[in-house]
C-alpha cells in the first residue's frame, strides 16, 4: 500500500488541529539517513492502512518530492473519548532490515465448540522477520477442542524465515468446563412444639 505524505511546514496544538480539521492527519518519520521528517497524512488513506493491517503496518509513503520510503507505524495516539487519530509516528525500513512487530491470532470454527467455554488468552503474537515476510494475521483451528484442551504458540504455522518471539509454551486459548451456579438451600423451617400452649 502506498501513500502520500506532505512535509509539514507549521506544527503545534494550533497547527493540529487546523490540519485535522482539513482532514489530514500529523505524523513524523524517522531514519538514519532521513533523520525526523514532520509530514501529513491524509486522514482517509492512513485509516485504510490501519484498517487493513493494524497499529503494526507496513506501507510505502510517496513524499511531495517523488521520494519514496517504506515505513512501518511506530505509535498511533488517538483522542480517548472520540474516534480521532491525532497522530502516527513512523521508523524507515531499508531492504533486508529485520523488525519485530505484532501479528493478530485469529481462532477458527469457534462455533463447533458445543461443551465447555472457550476462552482465548492471547490475541497477538510478536515476531521478527523482514518487511516482506510479515504475516498478516496468524489462523489456528479450535473447533475440535473439548474441555480440558488447550492452545499454545507451539500450534501455530511456522513459517520461513519468521521468528515468533513468544515462548512455544505461551498459551492461546482453552476450554473450561461451565461454571454450574449452585441452588441456595431454603432455610428449614422452625419445628413446632406439640403441645405448647399457643396462648401465652
Amino acid at each position: 500500500m502506498n501513500i502520500k505524505a506532505m512535509k509539514r511546514e507549521s506544527v503545534g496544538t494550533g497547527a493540529s488541529h487546523k490540519d485535522r480539521r482539513a482532514e489530514n492527519i500529523p505524523g513524523v518519520i524517522y531514519g538514519k539517513e532521513e533523520g525526523s521528517i514532520s509530514v501529513l497524512l491524509n486522514e482517509k488513506e492512513i485509516r485504510e492502512v490501519l484498517k487493513t493491517q493494524g497499529d503494526s503496518a507496513i506501507f510505502d509513503v510517496t513524499m511531495e518530492d517523488g521520494k519514496k520510503l517504506q515505513v512501518y507505524i511506530k505509535e498511533v495516539q488517538r483522542h480517548s473519548l472520540k474516534n480521532q487519530i491525532l497522530h502516527v509516528s513512523m521508523q524507515t525500513l531499508k531492504p533486508g532490515q529485520k523488525l519485530t512487530v505484532f501479528v493478530p491470532v485469529v481462532l477458527e470454527n469457534t462455533e463447533n465448540v458445543k461443551i465447555g467455554v472457550l476462552e482465548q488468552a492471547l490475541y497477538e503474537v510478536s515476531v521478527e522477520t523482514v518487511a516482506d515476510k510479515v504475516p498478516e494475521e496468524y489462523t489456528v483451528d479450535a473447533g475440535s477442542l473439548e474441555i480440558g484442551d488447550t492452545l499454545t504458540v507451539a500450534d501455530l504455522e511456522q513459517l520461513p524465515d519468521v521468528e515468533i518471539v513468544e515462548e512455544p509454551d505461551t498459551l492461546i486459548a482453552t476450554v473450561s468446563a461451565p461454571r454450574v451456579e449452585e441452588e441456595p438451600e431454603e432455610d428449614a423451617a422452625d419445628p413446632e412444639v406439640i403441645g405448647e400452649d399457643k396462648a401465652k
